[in-house]
């Protein structure tokens, strides 16, 4: 508010406009209610709705809980973020958690996020992310035990959309050859039987005696929902994706044959063998269980992406590429030749009673595992290179003329950890701690100091206020602009230890001598080693003072296009806090900001907060009620008008681009009205540059 003359509070009611008879306008900034788009001359033209909060941002309060207990008392590490960090989400908070203990906070976030993603880091540097939603302001989740990655595994299509035929319990003898046809409900089919360019869904239960596919592009996929039993060998001439639950009877042997493709997203468990013949192509993103042998024959292509359990003999005589988990119960064999290969891939793992080297195996990326538990041999052609180690726990046995080189090491130290896809892992992670806080060094910030452990950060935001309370403003809300941002130090039990902040004192468009201050939600006594602030005396609660006078501070105001401009003032500020103060009851966010009027007839008892906010100790409770305030302490709705419910101040979630001098907001953000009057549902960013959101005009 710009007024040039210094007031007294008796005086200073001349100062509040006469409110214009603008039902009208109200009426029309009801319009939202239809779906328009509120335009209004100004603020007091917004008809406001009961309740109406202001605030662009709000409390979420998340726990987050973990079944993960293989580190002991080592702590792991769980961030969250406003979203997927691999795509541009800023990380909003972190701390420790155990299958003990949980991470609790409270995190002050955008009315424009919904979901969070959260991370947690192992002692062991093993990671697992989860999105989360945001249910009524809160966010409760458990993160299990991390997993390899699944490469290529997707929901996969279900029987509601893209049926050119839906068949409800099919039965007998089923043949097709062209079209998309699903089977639903309970399945007993005895001869299944595709050619030419049929796609054939499975959503149901049940059983499938024999198929025939005799066209290698037709296409047979079991959907998430499938159950189905295979009761004779299943050979394989097209193209198999399984989603769902695949079993054959312990007579039946699953074939992928020449030119056949098997992909497996969900669990296979075969009965007897499982054999890839000729230049078939097979891919496992989920689950294998085979009874009996695992034969790869010359020409095929065996993609092992997650868990394969073979519980008699592993025969590789073609190309095998190991990414995840595979288990054999009695002898894995690699053959030799020019066209057999088997390949282990960035921490894969092959873990076998005996092994017959007659081949190459090969490690690429991150050092894979060989593991061996009972005998091991090789010939003369056997060849272990590259980035991985070979463990025989009793030592090699031999007859053994196998060589180990080119990178690969005989060891048993290297750490695999266990995840959803390798359930046996190996060794033990090497975890440093060298402050003794339980917190890994891998994932503490202050890896030497035992009492600090997590930097959170918050901000950029904005608070602006307008100056004239308890008397009604001009609503340019550029009377005073501070941008500020946080980092909070929590230590290894989550609780607060040390407040890190910087304001910036952008714009003083007032001509009063205001003030600056944050109330925070700790005692004062509890504040200590204040830098860069006073710790005001005569408060409850710890109340830390930027400046007093904002005349002071900068020259010029900031506001007006073509004056001179000051250089915005940057007041780094902090202090220790003592006791235990946990993340959850501090909080991150805004804290209560708060100006007042320090000129001669007004005095700091004039304090001015965020809507909902509550005053300090010394401020002058005698003056609410008085002007336009319509301020109810008792309730905690404060710092709203009298005419309409209208702010002294807001909070933005961003560094805020404020209004030129006597630009109503309104009238420089073009959605402001329209996300007043919907009580917050509609344009939750109407302060961003969204294209169309804007009076670039009225904004300095």
């Amino acid at each position: 508010m710009k007024k040039l003359l210094i007031l007294t509070l008796s005086a200073a009611t001349i100062f509040t406009s006469c409110k214009k008879g603008l039902e009208d306008k109200f009426a029309e900034s009801q319009a939202m209610n239809n779906g328009n788009t509120v335009t209004v001359e100004k603020m007091t033209d917004i008809k406001v709705p009961e309740g109406f909060d202001w605030k662009t941002s709000r409390d979420v309060n998340v726990k987050i809980t973990t079944t993960d207990d293989r580190f002991n008392n080592t702590l792991h590490l769980v961030s969250v973020y406003s979203a997927d960090p691999s795509k541009g989400g800023i990380k909003l908070a972190e701390g420790s958690l155990s299958n003990n203990k949980a991470f609790e906070a409270t995190i002050n976030t955008a009315n424009t996020i919904n979901e969070f993603f959260l991370i947690k880091v192992a002692p062991d540097n093993s990671k697992v992310m989860e999105k989360v939603k945001i249910n009524n302001n809160a966010v409760n989740a458990t993160i299990s035990v991390a997993g390899i990655t699944v490469l290529g595994k997707t929901a996969g299509p279900d029987c509601s959309t893209g049926c050119g035929t839906t068949v409800n319990n099919p039965s007998g003898n089923r043949s097709y050859s062209s079209g998309t046809t699903c089977l639903t409900g309970t399945i007993n089919i005895s001869n299944l039987t595709l050619s030419g360019t049929a796609v054939v869904r499975i959503c149901g239960t049940g059983s499938i005696n024999n198929l025939n596919m005799n066209s290698s592009t037709s296409h047979l996929i079991f959907t998430s929902t499938a159950d189905i039993n295979f009761t004779s060998s299943m050979p394989i001439d097209g193209m198999v994706t399984n989603y769902g639950e695949l079993s054959s009877d312990n007579n039946a042997n699953i074939n992928i044959n020449s030119n056949g493709s098997f992909t497996n997203n969900g669990t296979l468990m075969a009965g007897k063998n499982f054999n890839p013949n000729g230049s078939s192509t097979i891919v496992n993103n989920g689950f294998i269980d085979v009874d009996e042998k695992l034969i790869n024959n010359s020409g095929s292509d065996f993609t092992n992406n997650c868990k394969l359990i073979i519980h008699d003999d592993f025969d590789n005589n073609g190309l095998f590429k190991n990414y995840g988990y595979i288990r054999c119960y009695a002898e894995a064999t690699i053959q030799g030749g020019s066209n057999n290969e088997f390949k282990q891939y960035n921490g894969a793992m092959l873990h076998t009673e005996d092994i017959q080297v007659n081949g190459t195996i090969t490690g690429f990326g991150t050092t894979s595992l060989i593991k061996v538990l009972g005998d091991s041999k090789g010939n003369s052609q056997g060849l272990i290179n590259g980035a991985q180690n070979f463990c025989d726990v009793n030592g090699i046995e031999g007859p053994w003329n196998s060589t180990i080189n080119g990178g690969a090491t005989q060891s048993c130290s290297l750490y695999i950890p266990v995840s959803s896809c390798n359930p046996a892992g190996n060794g033990s992670a090497p975890i440093t701690d060298t402050d003794g806080d339980g917190v890994a060094d891998s994932n503490d910030d202050y890896p030497n100091d035992p009492n600090k452990a997590y930097d959170n950060a918050f901000g950029p935001s904005t608070v602006a206020f307008e100056d004239m309370w308890p008397s009604k403003g001009d609503y340019d809300l550029n009377d005073v602009v501070v941008s500020y941002t946080y980092n909070v130090v929590t230590n290894a039990s989550n609780n607060v230890v040390r407040v890190e902040a910087q304001y910036i004192l952008r714009a003083t468009g007032g001509a009063y001598n205001n003030g600056f201050a944050v109330q925070f939600p700790i005692t004062r006594a509890q504040a200590t080693g204040v830098t860069g602030a006073t710790l005001e005396a005569g408060q409850t609660k710890a109340v830390l003072v930027m400046f007093t006078d904002m005349r002071e501070e900068m020259q010029w105001w900031n506001t007006v296009s073509g004056q001179n401009t000051s250089t915005p003032v940057t007041y780094n500020v902090a202090f220790n806090v003592s006791g235990s103060t946990s993340l959850a009851s501090f909080g991150l966010g805004a804290y209560n900001p708060f100006i007042w009027n320090g000129t001669s007839g007004f005095g700091r008892g004039y304090e001015i907060h965020l809507p909902g906010q509550l005053p300090t100790d010394l401020a002058n409770n005698a003056l609410f009620g008085t002007g336009k305030d319509g301020s109810n302490l008792g309730s905690g709705d404060t710092y709203v008008s009298n005419d309409g419910r209208y702010p002294w101040a807001i909070s933005i979630p961003t560094s805020f681009d404020y209004p030129k001098e006597k630009a109503d907001i309104n009238t420089a953000y073009t959605k402001f009205a329209t996300w007043v009057s919907s009580n917050g549902a509609q344009f939750t960013d109407w302060y961003t540059n969204t294209s169309g959101y804007r009076n670039a005009a009225n904004i300095y």
